[in-house]
């Protein structure tokens, strides 16, 4: 029954979505989600000219005028967006693939599927996620510390951290952190996550982001970003693709289990989206739900993304 709610409350969303969604509309021409339009995106043009070839996503990832065809328009909008895309600056922030690459776990965060305003996962996401701490009363923390209570929680693959393992699961499950504990126990709803991570990857005004955290959220949360110059930090990581690099099938992936119904890996998909980005809790290809996640209660699910922030017990109370 949930999971065919689940489904009606978004169809008209879906129909008017479509398929596909190339870069924002602030910067559509951004189609490797990097937040920069440069050498990558104009070779694409280049090796996709000409009418599509077919329907599935990947099938002509360059048709940024979504006409059916990679021509002479799509050339000259990449030339126009040359450069960094508005509120992308990431400064000095470092990508998460520097920590390790390990697409070939999972084999589905590639440049063709980095679009529709889905972008890497940079350490701006650890920004985020301490700066919620901070509102709720909680000191700062390292890489390291969320990494470190991950492993010790079993929400990882392995039982050992290897290399750069608690600093890159550390990271991955501060961006989950940051992107879902920011949500009311009374508010939460898994859709909130589907229409707040579209609003930022494809609408270009901050407000629209920030009334729904006004609506969702703890209370003051939304003042306390602006007031603090914090939001554009919390709308680049809501932006940030959960399977890029790899880490959330290569390190993060747990069996513990959830409420008898499922595992804490698929708890973790509540934010990735279908390939229309209008449903949550979508499953590695972005074709089908994450089905027993859906099976999980509301109130166990956001009780285990609060566990991120305060690093907490996953399936205790939290905030």
């Amino acid at each position: 029954m949930k999971q065919r709610i689940l489904h009606m409350t978004t169809l008209a969303a879906i129909v008017s979505a479509g398929s596909s969604v190339c870069g924002s509309e602030c910067c559509p021409a951004d189609v490797t989600g990097d937040g920069m339009v440069n050498t990558e995106e104009l070779l694409g043009v280049l090796a996709d000219w000409g009418p599509c070839s077919g329907g599935h996503h990947d099938s002509c990832a360059m048709d940024i005028d979504g006409s059916g065809h990679v021509g002479v328009d799509d050339l000259l909008a990449v030339l126009s967006g040359w450069g960094m895309c508005p509120g992308h600056g990431h400064g000095d922030y470092m990508d998460l693939a520097e920590w390790g690459d390990f697409h070939g776990s999972n084999n589905n965060s590639h440049h063709d599927e980095m679009v529709g305003g889905r972008t890497h996962i940079t350490t701006e996401a650890m920004v985020a996620y301490n700066n919620l701490r901070g509102f709720i009363g909680l000191g700062p923390l390292s890489y390291e510390d969320v990494g470190q209570w991950a492993f010790d929680e079993a929400l990882t693959n392995n039982s050992q951290a290897w290399g750069n393992d608690l600093k890159g699961v550390g990271l991955w499950y501060a961006m989950q952190g940051a992107k879902v504990g920011w949500i009311t126990d009374e508010a939460y709803d898994p859709q909130i996550l589907a229409d707040i991570q579209r609003t930022a990857r494809t609408v270009c005004d901050p407000d629209e982001v920030m009334d729904m955290v006004r609506a969702y959220g703890i209370e003051g949360y939304a003042d306390y970003l602006e007031s603090n110059g914090m939001v554009e930090t919390f709308i680049n990581t809501i932006k940030m693709e959960p399977h890029y690099a790899g880490w959330m099938h290569g390190r993060c992936h747990g069996f513990r289990s959830i409420e008898g119904v499922a595992i804490n890996h698929d708890i973790n998909h509540l934010t990735v989206l279908n390939w229309a980005q209008t449903l949550p809790f979508y499953n590695d290809t972005f074709d089908w739900p994450q089905w027993p996640a859906l099976d999980v209660s509301d109130s166990g699910v956001i009780e285990y993304f609060q566990s991120i922030v305060v690093l907490g017990n996953p399936e205790g109370q939290n905030m």
